[in-house]
């Protein structure tokens, strides 16, 4: 892959990144011309992996962060984030940028709990989030009200409780895409 997209990709990580650490956002004024250019310069350029690249590297983005999305664990955003990067990398560095960016999001939701407290909380949640799964799957309604990410971002105090996974796989994008800028 030619660090052309890789540098480019990396300015949409970080513009997503601040936003999403910002307001917990990521606007469709960025993710949708992000997404189109991407398959574009696949398919159009003499460096770009050819239309197939991008728009497979846009569908695997997407697909992966669809089921999540329509249960209400990641932001729109997040998604369409997601589609855009794969659209400028390809499936396989998204990948990458994904297992990076789940060990960040993992890492932050540590820092989290030890620089605000509730370790005990984060069990309990974790207890009833296992015991709501086991139920569901049964077909029982156990009358939990989980709230999605829409409705937790306009919770005060939300920063104790949501991460910014646009940031944090950005954070994957920028790791994977020095690597390839690098030639390692």
């Amino acid at each position: 892959m030619q660090p052309y997209s890789l540098w480019i990709a990396c300015g949409i990580a970080i513009a997503a990144g601040v936003t999403d650490v910002w307001r917990f956002k990521v606007h469709n004024w960025l993710t949708f011309p992000a997404a189109v250019a991407g398959m574009a310069y696949h398919a159009c350029s003499p460096w770009g992996g050819g239309w197939t690249h991008g728009l497979t590297g846009f569908a695997v983005g997407l697909g992966i962060f669809l089921v999540p999305y329509a249960l209400g664990v990641f932001g729109a955003g997040d998604a369409k984030f997601v589609a855009a990067m794969g659209a400028w990398l390809g499936m396989e560095p998204l990948f990458g940028a994904l297992l990076v960016g789940a060990v960040a999001s993992g890492l932050y939701a540590i820092f989290l709990l030890v620089m605000r407290g509730g370790a005990s909380q984060a069990w309990a949640n974790l207890r009833l989030t296992f015991w709501s799964l086991c139920l569901w799957k049964r077909g029982w309604d156990a009358g939990l009200a989980n709230q999605t990410v829409q409705q937790v971002v306009r919770v005060e105090g939300r920063r104790r409780r949501l991460i910014p996974f646009s940031a944090m796989v950005g954070v994957g994008v920028l790791y994977v895409s020095v690597r390839g800028i690098a030639g390692v």
